[in-house]
């Protein structure tokens, strides 16, 4: 069974006032003193403003969730008392996770690394035995303890990165290898210019489109939505332009 709480979280050390122990109690009861976010119920558990005191949150059970100090510190990302514990908080939230503290444990982690998309947990699996990118002898760079992917770059880097095994890959959800094998060729063409060494695999283009647009620098422009709509807004007034010359 989790800590109930220590000495640290006293109501007159925190400024919380008469009742918040009380209060407190009352949450981590409620939800059976285990973190909301990862389940632990060996750690030191809190009790976490969905919405925060400094916006107007009020103290209140509705307003309340039991988080483990590392998970909480997932999500106050720039409270740099939770900087020693912040690691030891899973990489994801469980599948049952309350809305609010669904989160990956650091903000970059909810990005894909091969295709920089951003994507929730649930289509989201991470590549946790990376070789270090020097592995073909260049460069002097460590392994990163991690990589996150969505399921099409995963699912293209397990047949094209001899590297990344079904073995080096984990969730927080169940997944098979022909349920990403199916996805891979939703991956895009070409990986983000920001993609770690390890993941930036080009995909040979299948459709005209993606020989024209995806696998060239056409597609800054016509990938983006706004740029999109900037670039026939162009064209468009070109176009205008001279027919009125010819006027």
């Amino acid at each position: 069974m989790g800590s109930r709480g220590d000495d640290g979280d006293r109501p007159d050390e925190r400024g919380y006032g008469e009742g918040w122990e009380q209060l407190r109690q009352e949450t981590l009861r409620r939800d059976g003193y285990a973190c909301t976010r990862c389940g632990a119920d060996d750690r030191t558990l809190q009790a976490h403003h969905v919405v925060p005191r400094s916006q107007g949150g009020p103290d209140d059970l509705e307003n309340l969730l039991t988080l483990c100090r590392p998970c909480h510190g997932v999500i106050h990302q720039s409270n740099s008392s939770f900087d020693d514990v912040r690691d030891e908080a899973s990489l994801f939230p469980d599948p049952e996770a309350p809305e609010p503290v669904a989160r990956m444990r650091e903000p970059t982690d909810g990005y894909c690394s091969r295709c920089g998309s951003e994507f929730g947990p649930e289509a989201l699996v991470a590549w946790t035995d990376v070789p270090p990118p020097d592995s073909d002898g260049n460069g002097d760079g460590d392994a990163p303890d991690h990589l996150t992917l969505c399921k099409p770059c995963a699912g293209f880097l397990l047949e094209n990165g001899p590297a990344c095994t079904r073995e080096s890959l984990t969730a927080n959800h169940r997944f098979q290898v022909h349920e990403l094998s199916a996805w891979r060729l939703d991956a895009p063409v070409r990986p983000s210019v920001f993609a770690p060494s390890q993941v930036a695999v080009r995909r040979e283009p299948r459709t005209t489109r993606e020989r024209l647009v995806d696998d060239t620098p056409l597609r800054f422009c016509w990938n983006h939505r706004g740029m999109r709509w900037l670039t026939v807004f162009a064209i468009g007034y070109a176009a205008l332009w001279l027919s009125l010359g010819a006027l």
